[in-house]
């Protein structure tokens, strides 16, 4: 008898092995996939750096209003525009080396689960929150992106929390669209929970004014931004890990823009 539930025993720990090592498997197969299709993407962009440092280009922008943005991407919308109209723009921080293209569905569930090229793939898209709009006027804009095991997407968005010298060393990401450049500095990195305030659109200047208290007493550092309710907001937003409502959050606040 004692015998038999050792074979059982034994029986079932092999199927859930084969079962893990395929799903493992195919998990890695998507990836696989997700990290070619969008390094084949980078062949529509090219990225340009002016001379100017990142603090003349700020400076230049707040005393003067004429903008400099030190970074450029040569990005060929019309070609991206063909192989998915959902395309909103370009997100580029050299630092985690996160570049890649932005799309607004109809939902906030689409691009979870497909790529930019509209395959089905877990790696899913870097997508803005489809009540958003895409010329990034809203006080508050959010983008989401899955954190990958393997860092592609937001999954190196992480590395923020843990280490302040990153922001301190280039606290600027870009977003490029066909008319546009615009140039936001990180101000608050932190946890939180997908209900939290974080999440909403804001409209009143009251709200603005609660959020960013929110934002900043939120944040694991703290870096002196200032933030007030005439400056413009985009959320990163992504899972903070697997089988968890946590999410890590990065607030960049709009210092420069300019026409493209």
């Amino acid at each position: 008898m004692r015998d038999k539930i050792y074979r059982v025993i034994l029986a079932v720990s092999l199927v859930l092995i084969v079962v893990a090592s395929v799903n493992i498997f195919l998990l890695t197969r998507e990836y696989r996939a997700g990290i070619k299709e969008y390094e084949n993407l980078e062949q529509y962009i090219e990225v340009v750096e002016v001379p100017e440092t990142v603090q003349v280009a700020v400076q230049e922008y707040e005393e003067e209003k004429e903008s400099v943005i030190p970074v450029s991407l040569d990005i060929d919308f019309d070609e991206l525009k063909e192989i998915n109209g959902d395309l909103v723009g370009w997100l580029y921080y050299e630092p985690l080396e996160i570049s890649y293209p932005i799309v607004r569905g109809n939902d906030n569930d689409y691009y979870t689960q497909y790529t930019f090229e509209q395959e089905k793939n877990s790696s899913g898209a870097i997508f803005m929150d489809f009540l958003n709009r895409t010329d990034l006027s809203d006080y508050n804009t959010i983008i989401y992106g899955h954190n990958m095991r393997n860092g592609t997407m937001f999954g190196s968005l992480k590395k923020l929390l843990n280490d302040a010298s990153y922001v301190e060393e280039d606290p600027y990401f870009y977003i490029f669209t066909k008319d546009n450049a615009f140039m936001y500095e990180i101000a608050s990195v932190y946890i939180t929970n997908q209900t939290s305030d974080t999440y909403n659109l804001i409209e009143t200047e009251e709200n603005q004014k609660e959020y960013i208290d929110y934002i900043l007493k939120s944040s694991t550092w703290l870096w002196d931004k200032e933030i007030s309710s005439q400056d413009k907001i985009v959320t990163l937003s992504t899972c903070h890990g697997l089988h968890t409502t946590n999410r890590t959050v990065v607030h960049g606040v709009l210092v420069a823009s300019e026409d493209r």
